[in-house]
């Protein structure tokens, strides 16, 4: 199953441990972050977590394509209060496995 992973960040006044607002928002949606992830066959890899001491999330994630990913994080509500970044993954030794595939253009 493809691999995702979705790096996030947000501004100080949206962080649920210094706005009222979104720490309401978040008390209210995170219980909820699996359930709606299996409505989109997405699973999460390892548990949601934050980069201390920086605002940021990271999620690892396995799902059936780039859209069900999307799908879930905008069902979520990730999207009304952090910026993403969104990667596909390849494990190191399936890079390795088709290295003298790539050309080189440095000496």
């Amino acid at each position: 199953m493809p691999q995702y992973v979705i790096l996030q960040s947000h501004p100080l006044g949206n962080c649920p441990l210094a706005s009222k607002g979104a720490r309401e928002w978040f008390k209210k949606t995170f219980p909820e972050v699996e359930s709606v992830a299996k409505k989109f066959s997405v699973k999460l890899v390892v548990p949601y977590i934050h980069l201390d001491p920086a605002h940021k999330g990271l999620m690892l994630l396995e799902a059936p394509s780039a859209e069900a990913v999307r799908d879930f994080l905008m069902q979520a509500g990730f999207f009304h209060f952090v910026d993403m970044e969104f990667y596909l993954v390849t494990p190191i030794a399936d890079l390795v496995k088709d290295i003298d595939r790539i050309p080189t253009i440095y000496p």
